[in-house]
């Protein structure tokens, strides 16, 4: 683990007014600041252009919390795939920062979720994981895990971004067409027959799809790009479970999207001992 003086000077290690702690990162080429519980990047600014992502306005980032917004971690399981916490361990438990380099153009962070933790809420497995963020003008998030046991072990997740946008009803998002898709909210199979657009709820997880994702918002273009994920899950809450969302304002809809680099679903995969697995997301804008 690093210490606080072992951090470039364009790295500090920040809390608020809760005491929850933070890496603030200040650069030249970008900004950004990462929550060590949960190793929850909430903010990424590229010098010259608007947030790469939402963070909800009416969070108060206390301890102890899963955040809502940024890009939180949901491993080693997606949803209620299992007992236990929604989305897996890893948005409420302790990080380590184990490496930090910064160049003229790029930072990049490790952290590394303590296997104390790891081994005290899930003692009948045995893994390593952990996060590596590189922030420049995109952001790329690539979380690796290895099955360090004797079995072979499954392993479902996310890296459940928040996009900002404009206005959910002016949203386009390209790049699905005849992908399938689960629709979980009428838990039916479908085929995407036209670019996606926003009027209701969506909750839903593509399946075999390995392209790019393009979201247009007014006159803004982000592009999302994945790596060791054949799913990706699409969700924006709309007004009524807005409403009943902790830690989210009832507008909130109207200035996200989540566009997730996942293995969900059927894409959820089952680790030999020894092998490991990344799923990378990259995040940014396009021309």
């Amino acid at each position: 683990m690093l210490e606080t003086s072992d951090l470039p000077p364009e790295l500090r290690l920040v809390a608020n007014e809760h005491g929850r702690q933070f890496i603030h990162v200040d650069h030249p080429a970008v900004q950004a600041r990462i929550a060590l519980q949960g190793a929850h990047i909430i903010q990424c600014r590229p010098a010259g252009q608007r947030p790469l992502l939402w963070m909800s306005p009416t969070d108060p980032c206390k301890p102890d919390t899963a955040l809502r917004g940024g890009v939180p971690l949901c491993w080693p399981w997606f949803a209620d795939e299992r007992e236990g916490p929604a989305h897996g361990i890893a948005r409420t438990s302790n990080w380590d920062l184990v490496d930090a380099r910064v160049e003229s153009e790029t930072v990049h962070l490790m952290l590394e979720l303590a296997p104390e933790t790891i081994t005290r809420q899930l003692p009948d497995e045995a893994w390593v994981v952990w996060v590596e963020f590189r922030l420049a003008h995109e952001l790329e998030v690539g979380l690796t895990t290895t099955n360090t046991g004797t079995r072979p072990q499954r392993l479902s997740q996310a890296l459940h971004s928040y996009l900002p946008v404009t206005d959910i009803a002016d949203v386009e998002i390209t790049g699905l067409l005849g992908c399938a898709y689960i629709d979980k909210l009428q838990g039916a199979t479908l085929v995407q027959e036209a670019p996606l657009r926003f009027a209701q709820e969506v909750d839903r997880i593509y399946l075999d799809h390995h392209g790019d994702i393009d979201i247009h918002t007014g006159d803004d273009h982000l592009r999302v790009s994945r790596a060791g994920s054949e799913s990706v899950v699409l969700w924006n809450p709309w007004q009524a479970k807005a409403a009943r969302l902790s830690q989210f304002p009832p507008d909130g809809y109207r200035t996200m999207v989540c566009v997730e680099a996942a293995n969900a679903g059927p894409d959820g995969r089952v680790l030999a001992p020894g092998e490991s697995h990344t799923l990378v997301t990259r995040i940014g804008r396009s021309a």
